[in-house]
């Protein structure tokens, strides 16, 4: 899917003083998992929030719990066939198909 791209910074990224347009899978959804539900006006559910996953720790239940999340968020905003890794929260790998 091809959209608006964001920087590092998750500031609007520019060229030549136009925006940047380019395959934008990663960035929806790495998106995803920094949005807090509700961070979306047109879709109010849709976010995981993993900064609040970082602040309690790292354990088998979470990363569980984690990817089921990724799952269910990722299917809502219509990707299929999800595989996710977690390795750590630094460490989150996604493959899936829309």
């Amino acid at each position: 899917m091809k959209d608006i791209l964001l920087d590092d910074n998750l500031d609007l990224a520019f060229e030549g003083g136009d925006f940047i347009v380019g395959d934008a899978e990663d960035q929806h959804q790495q998106l995803i998992l920094l949005a807090s539900q509700g961070s979306f006006r047109e879709s109010p559910l849709t976010g995981i929030n993993i900064i609040s996953y970082m602040k309690t720790g790292f354990n088998r239940t979470q990363v569980d719990e984690l990817k089921q999340k990724c799952r269910v968020q990722l299917q809502y905003d219509g990707y299929a066939n999800a595989f996710i890794q977690i390795n750590s929260f630094e460490d989150i790998q996604i493959n899936a198909e829309r």
